[in-house]
């Protein structure tokens, strides 16, 4: 396997000779993600200081003014304005208020006959400063119910327990952490087969339809070295450099969402999960993907992966003219590498059956599972080796093809 090692090492020397090349391939990552990542977090960060240091502009409609002295009480949250001008929607939609609250007439007579006194609420939601109003509005009004039940109980000379029947004390298997690792869970495999397929795809061009174009092909093969070695050797350096680039912005964009969610802490910020709030402060908290038996897992499932998309542009480097028809060839398998990873991050894909055993899904689906614990062996071992097999298969292929004298001499 000399040849092998000959062709690699002449491709990383090539590679290693451009500086911009190496600059923006394994330098930049560590420049990109962090200027992105703390500009969001601080752009965040002073989202949320803003929206809870302002007061809730609010016009409440209260005929009978059931809920206006309580928020009376609170003039650093809340701020009464008069009705605007034009389509009250426009009007929170445009920042010009943050919410419109209204209690119908009947509201201090229903409130008086035990009856429910509906509230209508019309805030955004998008906004942070219209969640935030809702926020501070739910607790006055959690606070009022309280207040309320506890006057009619004492009235009718009951117990304060009467309302409450029941009480749960609920415990979670896994707790916030588990539910975190099932939204990075489906993330990275889309971003780690992104990231490969797109770090190995230019270098890929580069080492094949770009070596055909500057006539160094020939040359090459000129050298007496076995067509088959020539192949590996560069489908290794595809594969080598494509887990280097992607491992370098994988590490880089996971130190700087630290960074960012470490900037989101002191705000108080939370985390959107599964239609749950999640406090930025669990994060620090969180070992599961950390955990070094699913991370060794992983790449395992990813040295096939990696080497089935070399393989694939391999095979499509070799057959094309020039760099410009590689590209143009290459593009569609790109749009279907991120079809395919999108795809892997819809929810409750997990539970159909059939996603085991289609090729670069079944992937996906298992690294997904593997940061719930809820990864089988079987589908592990049919992942690994459906990849292994569709790996060696275009290996096979882009070999055959090469011993081809067509493949050498095609037209430019």
């Amino acid at each position: 396997m000399r040849g092998v090692w000959l062709v690699f090492k002449k491709e990383i020397m090539e590679f290693t000779k451009d500086r911009k090349t190496l600059f923006f391939t394994l330098a930049m990552p560590f420049i990109l993600y962090p200027l992105l990542f703390g500009m969001i977090g601080k752009l965040g960060r002073r989202d949320v200081q803003q929206a809870r240091s302002n007061q809730t502009r609010i016009v409440l409609i209260d005929p009978s003014s059931v809920l206006e002295p309580h928020l009376r009480l609170l003039p650093d949250d809340f701020k009464f304005v008069d009705v605007p001008e034009g389509d009250i929607k426009d009007a929170i939609k445009s920042d010009i208020l943050e919410m419109v609250v209204t209690l119908e007439e009947s509201a201090a007579r229903d409130l008086a006959e035990h009856r429910t006194v509906r509230v209508d609420v019309l805030y955004n939601k998008v906004e942070t400063s219209g969640s935030v109003g809702m926020q501070r509005l739910e607790k006055v009004l959690k606070e009022f119910d309280k207040t309320a039940v506890q006057s009619r109980l004492q009235k009718l000379g009951a117990s304060a327990q009467l309302a409450v029947p029941t009480e749960i004390h609920s415990s979670q298997v896994g707790g916030q952490e588990l539910m975190v690792a099932k939204v990075f869970g489906s993330m990275l495999p889309y971003m780690l087969m992104l990231m490969l397929f797109a770090g190995a795809m230019q270098l890929g061009i580069y080492v094949t339809a770009g070596e055909r174009e500057r006539g160094t092909l020939i040359t090459l093969l000129a050298t007496g070295l076995p067509r088959h070695q020539i192949i590996w050797g560069k489908l290794v350096y595809i594969f080598f450099m494509g887990i280097v680039i992607s491992t370098l912005n994988i590490v880089s964009m996971a130190f700087s969402m630290g960074v960012m969610f470490g900037s989101l802490e002191s705000s108080g910020a939370k985390l959107a999960v599964d239609g749950q709030e999640v406090a930025i402060q669990s994060l620090s908290g969180f070992t599961m993907i950390a955990d070094p038996v699913v991370i060794v897992l992983t790449l395992l499932l990813m040295i096939p992966l990696g080497l089935l998309f070399s393989n694939f542009i391999i095979f499509i480097g070799i057959q094309a003219k020039n760099i410009q028809e590689a590209g143009t060839a290459m593009m569609p398998v790109f749009l279907l590498v991120i079809f395919l990873g999108v795809f892997s991050m819809a929810p409750g894909i997990e539970k159909m059956g059939i996603l085991p055993y289609i090729p670069i899904v079944n992937v996906s689906l298992v690294i997904r599972k593997l940061f719930v614990q809820q990864a089988s062996v079987l589908e592990y071992v049919v992942a690994f080796c459906m990849t292994v097999g569709l790996a060696a298969l275009l290996t096979y292929l882009s070999t055959k093809f090469l011993n081809r004298e067509s493949a050498i001499f095609k037209s430019t």
